[in-house]
């Protein structure tokens, strides 16, 4: 690669007239534009003003040292850039490596040579030269993607709505994927269970909007996924949307989508869950936290089966099938006026009803069982079985949580144990509390402790439950849903708590007090 010389600056900082002297000599009879600066101060006042091609910086100068007026200089965004040789009488390895620490590309030692100095010069010249070059074309080839994505922006319009679509279900496929069980977990015996499955079976394969009433951890989801797999649908996508997780002022946005602007923070064009959903199945996870004014656009689409995505008049028309799912009674809602009867109406075309854990005792063995020997494979331990009596105390629990409670109880007796029998010791409280099963039981693998009666473990269970949501109503000061409400203290779902205080018959009075 050939350079003009002339068409380069070099500034030269070193307080001695003498090396100014020659290195100004040499540099110039070799074209290059020489500036000079006598110590550190002047020479980042001038690099600031006029920053040259390349700097010779002498290490040892009154005042500003080499070393530090390389970090100032280094430290302007401009200049990071900038290539700086150090000129260094000295030839102890430790200043070197101050030199490459405090930012120069290399050095020169003293007393110069005049070969050396052209040769180090050319170099990191032509170095700084072709990354300019590098820059330049870089900046002309994101101009030319640039106009050439203007020119084809109307032609690839469908293109990229498509892509924009498998965008959004690959996001939220990932997302089910992550979250999807096994339809295998789907057992028991319960006759309300079976009923319920019978119920599934026959709506599965049809279009008829299905309402899944059933307390937190019942496995409404599941019965959802079940319902799309074996629907005519199950080769287009199931979305998920919970509506408790999604806050009032963006839950619109997440169901019918926005355009670029719509709102403060829009800054691209997003399509809502309907639209990616077109073709398959919207499960809808606790319906009954929509607010009013979206309960009125969800029931337009499924009536009409179109909607205008936020900020947009254009009307989008889908074919989706949609699934609910609630933990309260919302006809009990309805009669309060926190949901609309005629939403209700439209959603609860084929309700189906799944029963608390605690309504098919006859099933919590089976379903402890299969969780052990998941998390024994999972875990690689040597888990067989679960104590007798921890199997009877599992039976007698409330679980207010329900599967995913007794779930969560025996993947922590799991991960814990270190023999071949699973034992939950009792005596430090229940497996869970909470809905969602994070506090509680205390497990082992040690030698299990003897059954108390069974009347009076369930008090016992029932007693230090009670005491325990009380103690968090009273940290609360009586708030149950919200940031340090008893609810997220609890870790539990707030319709949860409350049908616990109504079941444990917890008044104001017991955690309120004047």
């Amino acid at each position: 690669m050939s350079h003009a010389p002339g068409q380069y600056s070099i500034l030269v900082v070193d307080d001695t007239p003498a090396n100014i002297g020659i290195l100004l000599d040499t540099l110039s009879k070799a074209g290059y534009r020489v500036r000079v600066a006598s110590d550190g101060e002047s020479a980042l006042e001038q690099l600031q003003y006029s920053p040259p091609d390349l700097v010779l910086l002498d290490v040892m100068m009154p005042g500003m040292d080499g070393f530090e007026t390389c970090r100032r200089l280094r430290q302007l965004p401009e200049l990071e850039q900038l290539p700086i040789v150090f000129m260094t009488a000295l030839s102890d390895i430790h200043d070197k490596v101050r030199a490459f620490a405090a930012g120069a590309d290399d050095y020169i030692t003293k007393p110069f040579q005049h070969e050396e100095v052209l040769a180090r010069v050319r170099v990191h010249i032509a170095r700084r030269e072709l990354e300019c070059r590098l820059a330049q074309l870089n900046r002309e080839l994101e101009d030319r993607v640039a106009s050439r994505t203007a020119e084809l922006k109307t032609a690839l319009g469908e293109v990229e709505a498509l892509k924009s679509r498998l965008q959004q279900e690959n996001r939220y496929l990932k997302q089910e994927l992550s979250e999807a069980s096994n339809l295998g977990e789907i057992i028991g015996s319960a006759p309300a269970l079976q009923e319920a499955l019978r119920k599934v079976a026959a709506v599965a394969p049809t279009d008829s909007t299905v309402l899944i009433h059933g307390e937190t951890g019942t496995g409404k989801e599941l019965i959802a996924r079940v319902l799309h797999a074996q629907s005519q649908r199950s080769d287009k996508p199931m979305v998920k949307l919970n509506c408790s997780a999604i806050s009032a002022g963006l839950v619109e946005s997440e169901l019918f989508g926005h355009v670029k602007g719509a709102f403060t923070g829009a800054s691209d064009k997003r399509m809502g869950r309907f639209e990616v959903a077109d073709g398959g199945t919207l499960f809808l996870d606790e319906v009954s936290e929509l607010p009013l004014e979206t309960q009125a656009k969800l029931l337009r689409v499924l009536q009409e089966q179109e909607f205008e995505p936020v900020g947009s008049s254009r009307t989008v028309k889908v074919d989706v099938r949609v699934i609910a799912a609630t933990n309260r009674d919302l006809l009990a809602d309805v009669r309060a006026g926190r949901f609309r009867s005629d939403l209700f109406y439209r959603l609860n075309v084929f309700p189906i009803a799944l029963p608390a854990l605690r309504e098919r005792a006859e099933d919590i063995s089976v379903l402890a069982h299969q969780f052990m020997q998941r998390m024994a494979r999972k875990l690689g331990k040597p888990i067989e079985r679960i104590a007798p009596s921890t199997l009877a105390q599992l039976r007698r629990y409330s679980w207010p949580g329900n599967i995913r409670d007794l779930q969560n109880t025996i993947e922590r007796a799991a991960v814990l144990a270190n023999g071949s029998e699973l034992v939950v010791d009792w005596e430090l409280g229940p497996p869970a509390v909470g809905g969602n099963g994070s506090a509680g039981s205390q497990v082992s693998a040690a030698p299990a402790q003897p059954p108390r009666s069974a009347g009076a473990e369930a008090q016992s269970l029932e007693a230090i439950e009670r005491a325990h949501i009380i103690a968090m109503l009273r940290k609360s000061r009586g708030v149950v849903e919200g940031p340090q409400g008893a609810a997220q203290l609890l870790e539990m779902n707030p319709s949860t708590v409350r049908f616990r205080m109504k079941k444990l018959s917890i008044a104001k009075a017991d955690y309120l007090t004047d």
